[in-house]
């Protein structure tokens, strides 16, 4: 039997059109053992009221540097006019020395 995803409690015949009238053996899965359930009715079951989830300590403080992290700016704005500033005024100072080594370390990672 096909699943209709459209109307999945309307079964369908093997090639795919709704069956209109006809009648369809179904098996009761508790029919078969009164004391097994399917996985499937298993997986529906909502969890029960009352039940409860502690977090273990690892996860409370990753849960914490998330919600720091979630609430910094993406960009240091600050920074970023200091920079603009230095840059306007010729200040900055560009240290040749760190940027070929920084560059060499790159192309090493790559």
């Amino acid at each position: 039997m096909a699943i209709n995803f459209k109307n999945p409690s309307t079964p369908t015949t093997p090639n795919n059109s709704v069956s209109k009238g006809s009648q369809h053996n179904t098996v009761n899965p508790s029919s078969q053992d009164p004391g097994k359930t399917s996985s499937l009715e298993q997986a529906s079951k909502a969890p029960l009221a009352g039940e409860s989830v502690q977090l273990s300590k690892d996860a409370r403080q990753l849960q914490n540097v998330a919600d720091k992290i979630a609430h910094q700016p993406s960009v240091d704005s600050e920074r970023v006019a200091q920079l603009k500033q230095a840059i306007a005024d010729g200040s900055y100072q560009i240290n040749n020395e760190r940027v070929a080594s920084k560059l060499l370390g790159l192309e090493a990672q790559l």
